[in-house]
């Protein structure tokens, strides 16, 4: 299967499976959490059911001694951050470019070179992606069905995404008391407001936002080259970091995280600062219990606006401060980025930004490094009990239960799937 290379573009056609990426609502917007959700896979007659585990039992994991990661290898470029972002506001705002011939690329963990050069080398017993692990470490704030593909060989764990996986879609609102409607249940001009069509504008919003706030043209850059660049394609501000973790005695983990931008330092001498770049977008829904006016109050009431955002998108927040973490980010800026028109999905303006260190963020958060390793940790212990080497399980979680299951599966599960339209790309 060839590496992916997309940009998300919101065409119906594109992945069977985002049809399933939120809930089924229907009737008023009040009546929304009620409704029945999918799951985002549908359950084989041929699968078998391992193990389950609700949330409040995940909730209680704890690992004493949190791993200290360590550097295996580093690929990509960098541009240097740039300091006049910090200078916008409302009424200083800046229409967020659009990169639009800039390659982002989304490459599950066994389709990578390098972590495939990492295993034959035994560097570690378990490999993932940062986006992977910091979905399973924060499973017990997810709302939405996902899956995790698991493969065994020998005696090795690969966390993988089955081809057109959801889980690369930053999702809006997921945690908040009336999520968006589903598209289904929508009229055509509420259709930009539901669940599909604003994770794809949030993930087209992040990928924009993590390049212009940068200074295009000169690079840092590490000693190996971005591995999934191809002849012809613009390369995005994007460093790949190849991180190992040892959880115990007999397991390893080793996972590909990504930064955004590096600081440059006073110094000549003195190494860069690494950025983590991510946005949070205003939903402009006329329908909503609460409207929203970031234009009007975030330059005064930012804290009480972000606090708002970290209630409704508690998730998706909470991944982006692990996958920082993970990565070994000096920084995080978080952005505040809106529409130009509440009936337009396609142009945007930055209100303001925002720069944290990732492990205060975490604190604020209620992130706790112990809870979310151990989740972890229990999770890859199940794996390794339940799943035979050379098989092949699925992590699922329930799509109205705050439970996960672990199945397993055929070995040529998915292989459907992925003869899907592998090279489609998704545009701004």
């Amino acid at each position: 299967m060839g590496q992916r290379n997309r940009q998300w573009n919101d065409r119906d056609n594109y992945r069977k499976d985002f049809r399933r990426d939120g809930r089924r609502y229907g009737g008023r917007y009040d009546d929304r959490r009620n409704q029945i959700r999918e799951a985002s896979v549908e359950v084989g007659d041929d699968w078998v059911l391992l193990e389950e585990i609700p949330f409040s039992t995940l909730a209680k994991c704890r690992m004493d001694n949190v791993p200290e990661g360590e550097t295996v290898r580093e690929c990509g470029s960098l541009e240097y951050y740039d300091k006049g972002s910090e200078r916008i506001s409302c009424k200083m705002e800046k229409p967020l470019k659009r990169f639009e011939h800039r390659a982002f690329h989304y490459v599950t963990t066994i389709e990578d070179p390098v972590i495939e050069e990492l295993a034959s080398e035994s560097t570690g017993t378990v490999y993932a992606t940062s986006t992977i692990l910091a979905l399973l470490m924060a499973s017990t704030r997810t709302a939405y069905p996902w899956d995790i593909v698991v493969q065994r060989a020998n005696d090795m764990l690969f966390l993988g995404k089955r081809d057109g996986s959801q889980i690369d879609l930053q999702t809006v609102n997921e945690t908040a008391q009336d999520q968006p409607k589903e598209e289904k249940n929508a009229s055509p001009e509420e259709k930009i407001n539901t669940v599909r069509h604003l994770a794809i504008e949030a993930t087209q919003i992040n990928q924009n936002f993590s390049q212009a706030m940068l200074i295009e043209g000169d690079r840092y850059k590490f000693p190996n080259a971005n591995p999934f660049i191809t002849e012809g394609q613009e390369e995005a501000s994007v460093a790949y970091r190849y991180r190992k973790w040892k959880l115990d005695n007999e397991v390893s983990l080793v996972a590909r995280c990504e930064i955004d931008g590096a600081i440059k330092a006073s110094g000549n001498d003195e190494e860069p600062q690494f950025l983590v770049i991510k946005a949070l977008n205003e939903v402009m829904d006329p329908n909503a219990r609460q409207i929203t006016d970031w234009r009007g109050k975030l330059d005064t009431h930012r804290g009480a606006i972000l606090a708002t955002e970290v209630k409704n998108n508690g998730a998706k927040v909470a991944r982006w401060i692990i996958q920082a973490m993970l990565s070994g980010a000096d920084r995080m800026q978080i952005g505040f980025v809106s529409r130009m028109n509440p009936r337009d999905n396609t142009s945007h303006v930055v209100l303001g930004t925002q720069l944290y260190k990732p492990r205060e963020f975490a604190s604020q958060n209620s992130l706790v490094q112990s809870t979310f390793w151990g989740i972890l940790k229990r999770i890859i212990d199940i794996c390794f009990k339940r799943i035979p080497n050379g098989g092949k399980g699925v992590i699922l979680k329930d799509p109205n239960s705050q439970i996960l299951r672990f199945y397993l599966v055929p070995e040529d599960a998915f292989e459907e799937d992925e003869n899907f339209e592998d090279d489609d790309e998704m545009g701004n």
